[in-house]
């Protein structure tokens, strides 16, 4: 499998991308609680418009994954990094929150579709004994992309700051280098499902030949 770049580059993809989606959702609570002084609650629904319109996302992922291939997760990766980088200056007034709320919504639609869709198109790249060994280590890479993930955020928002809202853009930035590294790993999945064919094709002619 580790002779399998299709099958590297799909776990590094998944790795990269879970070290930003969980600690996005923990920096969101840790700071609407901490930081603003919200009830758990009030973070909940403040959180909820993500939440819902990832369960939209992930029921278009199907055919947007059908029709754009890989660009799905590039696209995806690339609108959360824009929703991170819109959300660091709303959290901190009230009525940038209220703004922030279908900031979430789209963000959320792009978690949907890029997670409903990144095992299956990794799988799709991967043939031969390599295939039941990635199945595995996906939801592997998953977990320890998560953990890692939490507690690099972790380090950006407690790292010196002026205030919270300093600390919470410091914690953005991090997300966004996460999900743009994201997008990148996701453009070389493109570029390796678009030459399949072509090489596919040659070969064959080789052996009508």
């Amino acid at each position: 499998m580790l002779h399998h770049r299709p099958a590297r580059r799909g776990t590094l993809l998944v790795f990269v991308f879970n070290t930003g989606v969980p600690s996005f959702t923990y920096l969101l609570f840790l700071h609407l609680q901490s930081a603003i002084g919200y009830s758990a609650l009030a973070a909940a629904l403040t959180s909820a418009p993500f939440a819902a319109a990832a369960i939209v996302g992930s029921r278009a992922a199907p055919a947007l994954t059908r029709r754009h291939g890989p660009m799905v997760l590039t696209v995806a990766s690339l609108v959360l990094a824009g929703m991170c980088l819109a959300l660091a200056p709303l959290v901190g007034s009230a009525a940038g929150r209220q703004v922030a709320l279908p900031v979430l919504a789209v963000g959320g639609a792009a978690f949907g579709a890029f997670t409903a869709s990144v095992f299956t198109l990794v799988l799709a790249m991967v043939h031969g004994p390599a295939a039941g060994s990635v199945s595995g280590l996906l939801p592997t890479a998953q977990q320890l992309g998560g953990s890692v993930g939490v507690t690099a955020a972790g380090l950006a928002y407690y790292a010196p700051a002026a205030d919270a809202d300093t600390a919470f853009r410091h914690a953005m930035l991090y997300q966004v280098a996460a999900f743009t590294i994201t997008a990148l790993i996701s453009l070389r999945l493109r570029d390796w499902k678009e030459s399949t064919p072509a090489q596919g094709r040659s070969s064959h002619r080789g052996k009508v030949r």
